[in-house]
């Protein structure tokens, strides 16, 4: 998708992003999932990876322990980090990074727990310091145990990280980050991209027009239901009207969450039934009781409706 549509719509935000990390700042790309925090923050990196002073790794995985693993393996082979500060032979210190293999140590490096890369990474990069910049593609996950390990790194090298979500028990981390929210691409973006794809790929449609305008809609500025939605039509034969309006992508659509109305309902019904208890008033407790079964129903319904959605 991105070899033929490009970053279509995104060029002047990519500038601005670049433009902020050139100063050094410590940025945070926000927006939910799909949107494409991850691409621009690659389309940033191109752009700052011309200085030949930076030492740019690039953070792929998600989980902790991975991310941990990748910057240590991105230290180990730019040379700020000796293997045995990760506990490796010490005579592999003596060899250029680049003729150790990562595929031959992984397995002892992986070994070690998250306090012991810690100890290895930090070191490392204070001794080069405003030399490395740290790139997470996912920083969502972070948890508070982790938060001084990220402060610390904060201290001596550049980050510039993604996240879908910002939990406020790590909000001591949040506040070191000036945020830069990513906008829905605007709808004449979105058709550009997919009269595009239609060309390149020569996807069969029946009415493109149509095609291109429900697209549009269901992939709500989403870059990745977009995405999801043209590689789906191309695997069909012919792209009629019927599959057209067949096509559905959740990716970007909010849902109103109903579990406050839920607990305040129940909550009241049971007050009532405590309240005719006490007052003796029969009538009332039945009715009571007729409103929490249809409560529970309903709850039930829409909690299969949430599940399907997701």
């Amino acid at each position: 998708m991105k070899a033929i549509t490009g970053l279509l719509g995104r060029d002047d935000l990519v500038e601005t992003v670049a433009r902020e990390a050139r100063k050094g700042r410590h940025l945070l790309l926000t927006g939910p999932v799909g949107i494409g925090k991850s691409a621009v923050l690659e389309a940033v990196i191109d752009r700052l990876i011309v200085r030949r002073d930076l030492i740019v790794l690039h953070v792929h995985e998600h989980q902790a322990k991975g991310q941990f693993l990748e910057i240590a393996r991105g230290l180990l082979e730019s040379g700020l980090l000796k293997p045995s500060a990760l506990e490796l032979d010490a005579d592999l210190d003596a060899l250029n990074p680049a003729a150790i293999e990562w595929a031959k140590i992984k397995r002892s490096v992986n070994r070690l727990s998250i306090r012991d890369l810690t100890a290895a990474i930090i070191p490392a990069v204070h001794a080069q310091p405003g030399r490395v910049l740290i790139a997470v593609d996912d920083l969502t996950p972070v948890t508070p145990t982790l938060v001084a390990f990220w402060l610390a790194i904060l201290d001596a090298a550049q980050l510039v990280a993604c996240a879908s979500a910002k939990k406020p028990n790590v909000a001591k981390l949040w506040w070191k980050l000036a945020e830069i929210e990513i906008p829905p691409l605007a709808p004449e973006h979105a058709r550009a991209i997919a009269q595009t794809y239609l060309t390149q790929t020569g996807t069969l449609v029946e009415s493109p027009a149509l095609f291109i305008a429900h697209v549009v809609q269901q992939a709500n500025g989403n870059p990745q239901a977009l995405a999801d939605l043209l590689a789906d039509s191309s695997k069909e034969r012919v792209v009629d009207k019927q599959r057209i309006r067949e096509m559905r992508h959740a990716a970007g659509v909010r849902y109103l969450d109903f579990t406050p109305v839920m607990i305040v309902a129940l909550a009241s019904i049971i007050g009532a039934r405590y309240l005719a208890i006490g007052t003796g008033d029969t009538e009332l407790y039945v009715f009571a009781g007729m409103l929490a079964a249809v409560v529970i129903s309903i709850r039930v319904f829409l909690f299969r409706g949430a599940g399907r959605a997701n």
